[in-house]
């Protein structure tokens, strides 16, 4: 099989996956108007609304240099010949300028392939991308009015086991306020968060330090902070066309690739806004570091 024939089926594929409510043809003829002969189409998609039928042809270029202006001349005369209301030229290699000129003043769009799957023809596709590391810093309090005496150690937040007023245990502040973090149940807005409960209820109860459990109110603040980082996201998988005259890439899905947070730390470049990007992010990513149960970074 020809690699001109085999780049017609992969922009068939492709044009069927984008327009899957098409009809989309593959080595077709169509009547030239002019030429009064059969004119042979390497892709045709066809559809219907309402009472109209809608023709799109696309010539498919396998050439080892872009297409030139005389390559634009000439499908520009296919198009006309053929009566279709719309035209594409498609060459994994580009366009010239002059080409993309001509092109763009006959309203003929100009796309190449952008394919992960593996041929001939396969590109590596990135994203421009920015990465947002939601990081905390969590301070414990309580507040006491029970006329008794209340000894707390230094470390209580860690070290005491807090009870409901039924004396079911409910475990240990940092333990529950990290759960509350992991479980994004702590505000992630970046800035202070000022005496959040902690429990379901503020109100709890602790050993005042002599063998007496006493109410209490505890509660956590939190200061949010972030790391933004700006970088390639890789996307594994993904099946469309570059618009050569806008530079967008057409597509109706794609796939992200896993993101280790290690290797953006390390690879990515750390910014302060996103305005700091080199260039504008298509994609942007939150995520949180997460705690464990003694405090310590996961």
């Amino acid at each position: 099989m020809s690699d001109s024939r085999d780049l017609e089926l992969l922009v068939t594929r492709i044009q069927q996956q984008l327009a899957p409510q098409a009809e989309v043809l593959h080595d077709v003829k169509l009547d030239g108007r002019d030429s009064k002969t059969k004119r042979q189409i390497d892709v045709l998609v066809r559809e219907r609304i309402g009472q109209y039928e809608i023709q799109i042809i696309i010539d498919c270029k396998d050439y080892k240099k872009p297409v030139d202006v005389k390559g634009v001349e000439e499908f520009v005369g296919l198009f006309q010949d053929v009566r279709a209301q719309k035209g594409v030229l498609v060459c994994p290699r580009g366009f010239t300028d002059a080409a993309k000129r001509l092109a763009e003043h006959k309203q003929i769009d100009l796309y190449s392939p952008v394919d992960t799957e593996p041929h001939k023809w396969t590109v590596r596709v990135t994203m421009p991308a920015t990465c947002d590391f939601r990081n905390v810093v969590m301070s414990f309090g309580v507040r006491f009015s029970t006329p008794l005496p209340l000894k707390l150690q230094p470390d209580f937040y860690s070290s005491s086991i807090v009870f409901d007023s039924e004396g079911k245990a409910l475990g240990k502040a940092l333990e529950a306020a990290s759960k509350k973090w992991n479980d994004g149940d702590l505000p992630r807005e970046v800035g202070e968060h000022r005496n959040l409960p902690i429990f379901d209820t503020m109100t709890v109860y602790i050993d005042n330090g002599y063998g007496m459990r006493v109410p209490i109110d505890m509660y956590v603040s939190t200061l949010v902070r972030r790391d933004l980082y700006f970088g390639q996201l890789p996307i594994p998988r993904m099946s469309g066309f570059k618009d050569e005259l806008s530079g967008k890439i057409i597509t109706n899905a794609f796939q992200i690739g896993m993101l280790d947070p290690d290797q953006v730390e390390r690879e990515w470049q750390k910014i302060n806004s996103e305005e700091d990007a080199p260039v504008t992010p298509v994609i942007a990513m939150v995520g949180s570091v997460l705690w464990g149960e003694d405090g310590e970074k996961l």
